[in-house]
């Protein structure tokens, strides 16, 4: 009896141990693209809070950069950023520098990371004008004063691709938004002539029919947008990218694309 209320009590404690852990551990999470609506005439304060919303959502920023972290991501931490950014680039403003490392993130490489970002403005992320001063006011309340507005003009504005009114597959490629499922994005950018979607059969890439399973939201987009940061047990890195840029998919898919595609991986969860 006292042997198992013994074991009783050190699994009760491992769990409240872990437990605990697993809450002091920061969580780092990142979703597919939301749309986000903005007005011309928001406050600075609201343009803040949509930046916050973009950075964590539709932006992405999170799945690479952390905020106040004492362990940076695969990109600078972003704590203090608008204090920093003051004096970041010589002969630059703050408001300068950070629209550069959003629509032009490798003209400047901060010492100790990799290049390899992807410009906010362009396919898949796609950010507009708007949304990216919404951004920069946020990165600028991060240690310092806001100082953009709606009407901000950066040598950078226009150069954000707006999709044609009225045209339901502008940026979802040919298929007609309704219709595009996450099976028929699979067939349609290639990815099952590399992997099985219904069974555990490897083709040139893992199968993902249970990929769902094995991965997380988070590590389900990082695997589309950075195939190479982290490359199945047993495959070869630097073929997946490659393929992708090939057959245009950076340039053709869209944010609601990429939802779709991540809802239907996490889908897969093993059943044949």
């Amino acid at each position: 009896m006292r042997n198992i209320l013994a074991v009783s009590a050190l699994t009760i404690l491992t769990t409240l141990f872990y437990t605990y852990v697993g809450h002091m551990v920061p969580q780092k999470i990142t979703y597919p693209p939301e749309s986000v609506e903005l007005r011309s005439d928001m406050t600075i304060e609201e343009m803040v809070e949509v930046g916050e919303e973009i950075v964590g959502g539709k932006g992405t920023c999170l799945g690479c950069h952390t905020i106040g972290s004492n362990e940076a991501g695969r990109f600078p931490d972003l704590g203090g950023i608008g204090a920093r950014a003051h004096d970041r680039r010589e002969g630059m403003t703050d408001v300068e520098y950070l629209a550069e490392s959003l629509y032009d993130p490798n003209a400047y490489i901060v010492e100790g990371f990799n290049p390899g970002m992807i410009p906010v403005s362009k396919p898949p992320v796609s950010l507009s004008d708007q949304e990216i001063l919404s951004v920069i006011a946020y990165l600028q309340s991060l240690g310092s004063t806001p100082t953009v507005t709606m009407d901000t003009i950066t040598k950078y504005t226009g150069s954000s691709p707006a999709p044609s009114a009225g045209s339901a597959a502008a940026s979802t490629g040919t298929l007609p938004a309704a219709g595009r499922t996450g099976e028929d994005l699979a067939a349609t950018y290639g990815c099952v002539a590399c992997h099985n979607f219904d069974q555990d059969v490897k083709i040139l890439g893992p199968s993902l029919y249970d990929v769902g399973s094995r991965m997380t939201t988070a590590q389900l987009y990082e695997s589309i947008m950075d195939p190479d940061a982290t490359v199945a047990e047993g495959f070869l890195p630097g073929l997946m990218l490659p393929t992708l840029e090939a057959s245009g998919f950076y340039e053709n898919v869209s944010a609601g694309d990429l939802k779709t595609m991540i809802t239907y991986l996490a889908s897969k969860q093993g059943t044949q």
